[in-house]
């Protein structure tokens, strides 16, 4: 896996979203994928995409095969990290505190998810103890 993301566009995150569920796949795989969640895009346009996040090496492609096969170059929580990381230094002014105030004062997070906020919190405070990983939700 390559050591920089590149940047993407929306249309191209819906992609890699669509390979990291499937793992890999053709165009009309992807392609149908996408329609599956709403998303009804031409098959020259997937393939255009594709193309695309292959030129950028965000994308890694099998041509001994046909038809081609598509894989991610990048892992889904490192590219989600650094476009987290872009947005707050973008919007918030590289204070993610600023975010997470203003997701808990816009009242969008549940109690759950504060108490686990609060958790988490609380297992990064702890010098002898690393924080738990559970596993990431889509």
């Amino acid at each position: 896996m390559g050591k920089t993301c590149p940047e993407m566009t929306p249309a191209e995150l819906r992609i890699m979203k669509v390979l990291w569920e499937l793992g890999s796949g053709s165009v009309a795989e992807v392609r149908a994928a996408l329609q599956a969640k709403g998303n009804d895009l031409a098959y020259t346009t997937v393939m255009t995409l594709l193309g695309r996040l292959a030129a950028k090496n965000g994308v890694l492609v099998d041509k001994t095969r046909e038809p081609f096969l598509y894989r991610p170059a990048f892992r889904r929580e490192s590219v989600l990290r650094d476009r987290l990381r872009e947005f707050v230094r973008e919007v918030f002014d590289g204070q993610a505190d600023s975010l997470v105030m203003r997701l808990v004062e816009d009242e969008s997070l549940t109690h759950e998810q504060l108490r686990e906020i609060e958790r988490r919190i609380a297992d990064a405070d702890k010098p002898d103890e690393k924080p738990s990983k559970k596993k990431e939700r889509p």
